[in-house]
């Protein structure tokens, strides 16, 4: 169960960083640290957020970019990083031609080209239905906008972490090499069978709950 969540916004296009604290033991997990690593260590600094848990709704270099300074900053203690299997190439030896190859095909070769360092492989390799050690999060796979897309559910306090999938008033784009609209289609779908009053955090933009944007099955592409 969630029992504290700060939310911190980085990056040119605006990716929203989580820092909860879950479970019994109190584990501080980091959600999608997108860029700005000083200015994440600044704001857990600040919240009293120790971080043991790193979890990433998916690999796209903007919801990640910040990893490589913050694995330096906590070199004595590294939080162990989490990602679904399929997009764990978005990490490690291979990191550089995925990231490359996505960007390329988006026309923002140049988001690449400033943003990229050599990033750390991933501890815990995440599959639909997993739990995340220490916290009560439960992951539901949502492929669509990439393959290992993943959105992150606490039943108990009726909050999801959404990514890059569920937006306020949109969802997330399924035109790169990565993505897939059908797929997209059937997550929307699965999260839909959420309780409607479920608290939706985004990967950008504002929250919501899963009833305004979903009951009619009306969320558009943005």
């Amino acid at each position: 169960m969630i029992s504290c969540l700060e939310r911190l916004r980085v990056g040119p296009i605006g990716e929203n960083v989580y820092a909860a604290t879950c479970g019994e033991v109190a584990t501080g997990v980091l959600v999608d640290p997108g860029d700005d690593a000083p200015a994440i260590l600044r704001f857990l600094q600040e919240k009293r957020i120790a971080i043991s848990l790193i979890v990433l709704t998916h690999g796209h270099l903007d919801h990640i970019a910040a990893l490589p300074a913050l694995m330096e900053a906590w070199k004595d203690r590294p939080p162990k990083i989490a990602i679904h299997r399929l997009d764990a190439h978005y990490l490690g030896e291979a990191s550089a031609a995925s990231h490359q190859t996505l960007f390329e095909a988006i026309g923002a070769s140049s988001f690449f080209q400033q943003y990229w360092k050599p990033l750390p492989k991933p501890d815990l390799v995440l599959e639909d239905g997993d739990v995340l050690p220490g916290t009560g999060l439960k992951v539901i796979h949502t492929p669509g906008h990439s393959s290992g897309s993943i959105s992150l559910y606490d039943g108990e306090s009726g909050m999801l972490f959404s990514g890059d999938t569920l937006f306020r008033d949109g969802v997330g784009r399924s035109d790169g090499p990565d993505a897939d609209p059908e797929a997209l289609h059937v997550s929307l779908e699965k999260l839909s069978l959420l309780p409607p009053e479920t608290a939706v955090f985004p990967g950008h933009g504002a929250r919501t709950t899963v009833g305004r944007e979903l009951s009619k099955q009306k969320a558009r592409s943005i």
